[in-house]
């Protein structure tokens, strides 16, 4: 693989990872609380089969990554059928479904395989569909047309090639990739203070995911605000970064003082450092290509 090819593959797995990772958490929250996982996975067999809801939450975060790249791999070899032809997402969600969700080689929940050969009640293959099927159409959907948008020649005029569609999908990728700093922030505070608390208590506070998903919602604000500012040379690299670690900070340290009644600036102002680090890294070189063009 030479070195064009292998940019033009680096820069393909980092699409792929993000729209993996966006598509995942909105599914998986919106379908966790929507269908009642918490009270599906503590029924008989079941909670035999699978963990407490939001006992391994973060760690599901952290290895999402690792599934896009997976997913990259095996893609990349059959792009241009999929990525270069006219209904070429539905290929690929249709791959999805066949292979990974309903013939896949092991019993696996939602499989014709599990159906036929585990023990699990036939209502827990079925209510698992939903989630995964709408998640992997909405991944096939916007992957192909992220490629697309990206693919159109660099002398047409900035206006045209990224609409406020575009740019949003960007700073919601950008704040989803925020999110995993907030994750290993958090263990790593968690873990080196000793704390006595339980962690799988701490992990499955709604309050506490509550409190991301506001952080969340405030960096893509932010990315929507700062990046223009970056393409027009009017904010720096560094004060990108400092402006970023203030507000992954203070949101926060004002989210635990007014819902749980308190909270320390040292320990948000550390969790806050990773992702704003991911957003300044994150802005510079997405928006880099934009800039120079």
């Amino acid at each position: 693989m030479g070195n064009e090819t292998f940019a033009h593959f680096l820069h393909f797995t980092i699409k792929v990872i993000l729209v993996h990772l966006v598509t995942y958490l909105v599914f998986g929250l919106v379908m966790s609380n929507l269908l009642n996982y918490e009270e599906l996975f503590q029924q008989e067999v079941i909670r035999d089969f699978m963990h407490p809801l939001g006992s391994r939450s973060l760690l599901g975060v952290l290895f999402q990554p690792v599934r896009g790249l997976l997913f990259a791999v095996a893609v990349w070899p059959i792009r241009s059928a999929i990525l270069e032809t006219r209904h070429g997402w539905l290929r690929l969600w249709s791959i999805f479904m066949v292979f990974a969700i309903l013939s896949t080689a092991s019993a696996a929940p939602s499989s014709i395989e599990g159906m036929l050969y585990s023990k699990l009640p036939l209502g827990y293959h079925l209510i698992g569909l939903p989630e995964i099927a709408l998640q992997t159409l909405a991944f096939s959907y916007l992957l192909v047309w992220w490629d697309r948008r990206q693919s159109i020649p660099t002398g047409v005029p900035r206006g045209k090639r990224q609409g406020f569609l575009s740019e949003l999908l960007m700073a919601v990728v950008v704040g989803c990739f925020a999110y995993i700093g907030y994750a290993l922030g958090s263990l790593a505070v968690f873990f080196l203070s000793g704390s006595d608390l339980s962690f799988d208590a701490a992990a499955g506070d709604v309050r506490t995911h509550l409190m991301f998903v506001v952080a969340f919602v405030c960096n893509v604000v932010y990315v929507l605000f700062v990046s223009r500012k970056w393409l027009r040379n009017e904010i720096s690299f560094w004060v990108v970064g400092a402006l970023a670690w203030a507000l992954d900070g203070l949101v926060l340290f004002f989210y635990q003082w007014l819902v749980f009644g308190g909270s320390s600036l040292t320990v948000t102002m550390l969790i806050g450092l990773l992702p704003a680090g991911i957003i300044a890294l994150s802005i510079r070189q997405n928006y880099k290509r934009l800039r120079v063009s």
